[in-house]
């Protein structure tokens, strides 16, 4: 992408910067690969939640993590470095190798089985590509929980000659022996779940779906973007075989994503494209004046490690995306979410017991640990003016309203939601 320094002011929702002031730094700030990167971020003690300091800009009440998750004052001052640097000084440069690294230690994996992808949904699609799908015959089984988008993927698979199995939601979970039952052995490829549920905030027994699925011969993909950085997430003992998550929910940045692919897994997938950028070294040729005679025509090339040898492509994500994970990942780390879950619950316990008694049919377990918590409200979206001109946001489709809370939220903002609600 051309980052020109108005797409930066603009992007970064800085304002009316001077764009004198921002020079040549479009071309720094696309992240020439070869500059130094700044040190990472000094945070000091981990900030006492709910921690409102940090993101000074909210207004109103906003409980809509699981939509778009704010940026935090810590996030935006690195990112006006890099987009405005002091006279005279150096901007700040995101460090990728540091944010998979930071990434990488979040879920509990190794940074070479980590990649840049642009989204979540293309991290799915390039692990099915990998596996050959949509192949006439194969299997694939998915639920009624995991993300629309990919059920979407799937049911036009299925035009295609792919066979997909939805298990339903029981008690608005999905239970292990339905999902068990649903595998067949020797046939289902890919078992396609969400960590936590978009939807409703269920959470599945990662490592119990990956143990039913290897005992099978299927590979797991987990959409995680619904669970890393609000709960407690072990990707590498859990067994899944790969996984993604942008970053603009829980992450508290945006524009990019993390795909995951265990070590022990990469043999069982193919390139699904092949691109220069996945190679550490430009290849021999045996093809010009002077160059040595072969068998092929190019060799010596060599695979990167890991996950970006499978899906690198060139792909550079947005400088401000890079800037803004470099505080938020340890602001993050430096909190723990297990903290950082544990708070959110106080919230969600709230609407969980006071929902119900107002009416409201509740759609997430009453043991789900997910910030998550939705209720069904038939045509839900009509409601949507009231709650604006209350300043109170969350989620309203489909029939259903879906409430957040993060590490900014307190009971304030849950009896300000609670005082908005419709009758049921």
């Amino acid at each position: 992408m051309d980052w020109t320094r108005r797409k930066f002011v603009v992007a970064a929702g800085l304002g009316p910067l001077q764009l004198s002031a921002l020079g040549s730094l479009a071309a720094q700030a696309a992240c020439d690969r070869g500059a130094p990167a700044a040190g990472a971020p000094l945070l000091g003690p981990p900030p006492t939640l709910p921690d409102k300091a940090s993101f000074p800009d909210l207004k109103g009440t906003y409980l809509n993590g699981a939509a778009t998750h704010p940026r935090s004052a810590g996030s935006n001052e690195l990112i006006r470095k890099l987009v405005a640097p002091a006279s005279g000084v150096d901007p700040f440069r995101p460090d990728q190798d540091r944010i998979r690294e930071n990434f990488a230690k979040l879920i509990n994996a190794e940074k070479t089985e980590i990649a840049f992808v642009p989204s979540t949904q293309i991290g799915e699609s390039f692990i099915a590509t990998a596996l050959g799908l949509p192949e006439k015959g194969a299997h694939v089984v998915s639920d009624y929980l995991h993300f629309v988008g990919s059920q979407m993927m799937y049911t036009d698979m299925q035009k295609r000659g792919l066979q997909v199995t939805w298990v339903k939601m029981k008690d608005n979970r999905i239970l292990l022996e339905d999902l068990d039952r649903a595998i067949a052995k020797g046939k289902t490829r890919l078992v396609a779940v969400s960590a936590a549920s978009f939807v409703n905030g269920f959470q599945h027994d990662l490592k119990r779906v990956a143990e039913i699925a290897h005992a099978k011969g299927a590979l797991v993909y987990a959409d995680i973007i619904q669970a890393a950085g609000n709960s407690p997430l072990d990707i590498g003992g859990s067994g899944v075989d790969a996984a993604c998550c942008a970053t603009y929910k829980w992450l508290m940045s945006g524009g990019t994503a993390f795909i995951y692919v265990r070590k022990s897994s990469m043999a069982r997938l193919q390139p699904p494209f092949y691109h220069w950028s996945q190679m550490t070294t430009l290849p021999t040729t045996h093809m010009y004046p002077f160059d040595p005679p072969a068998k092929e025509i190019v060799d010596t090339y060599v695979p990167k490690e890991g996950a970006p040898g499978l899906f690198s492509m060139d792909y550079t994500p947005s400088p401000i995306a890079l800037a803004g994970l470099e505080y938020s990942l340890p602001y993050i780390m430096n909190i723990g979410v297990e903290k950082i879950q544990a708070h959110a619950q106080t919230l969600i316990d709230r609407l969980k017991a006071e929902l119900p008694r107002r009416g409201y049919p509740l759609l997430t377990p009453i043991d789900a640990k997910s910030p998550i918590v939705t209720c069904a409200l038939q045509d839900a979206e009509k409601y949507q003016p009231a709650f604006n001109e209350a300043n109170v946001r969350i989620t309203l489709r489909w029939n259903h309203i879906r409430m957040a809370a993060s590490v900014f939220n307190d009971m304030e903002d849950v009896e300000r939601l609670l005082a908005v609600l419709p009758k049921a």
